[in-house]
């Protein structure tokens, strides 16, 4: 079953390391890779979602680099699966492009959410 991303969101998934963002590149297209939060990174419309059911495999993200100057979009991927423990959120996704360092992303502010929806750009 696939599920529905809210039309007027998108799941973002934050990474603060280069060597993520250089592992992505590195795997391309068609890979599959995952990023591990705990509860705390994901801000609380997410974790509902994971829940309740609503979130699951077929769900669009992106993922964004936020350890350079600026946020930047590494890559678009889809989910495939979601762990749920009562320390992390594991995302299963399988890469569908990455994009180049210039690719800015929507805002993001640093507040320690490092998993949340966002606005579509």
């Amino acid at each position: 079953m696939e599920f529905e991303a809210p039309r007027s969101r998108v799941l973002q998934m934050v990474v603060k390391i280069q060597w993520s963002v250089d592992n992505l590149r590195t795997l391309g297209a068609g890979s599959m890779y995952h990023l591990v939060y705990r509860p705390c990174e994901i801000s609380y419309d997410v974790l509902v979602d994971i829940n309740s059911g609503r979130m699951g495999p077929g769900i669009p993200a992106e993922v964004i680099f936020i350890g350079g100057q600026r946020p930047v979009k590494v890559a678009d991927v889809v989910i495939e699966n979601i762990i749920a423990s009562k320390g992390f959120r594991r995302f299963d996704f399988r890469i569908v492009r990455t994009l180049p360092s210039s690719e800015k992303c929507t805002g993001y502010a640093n507040i320690g959410i490092l998993c949340r929806y966002s606005l579509p750009h």
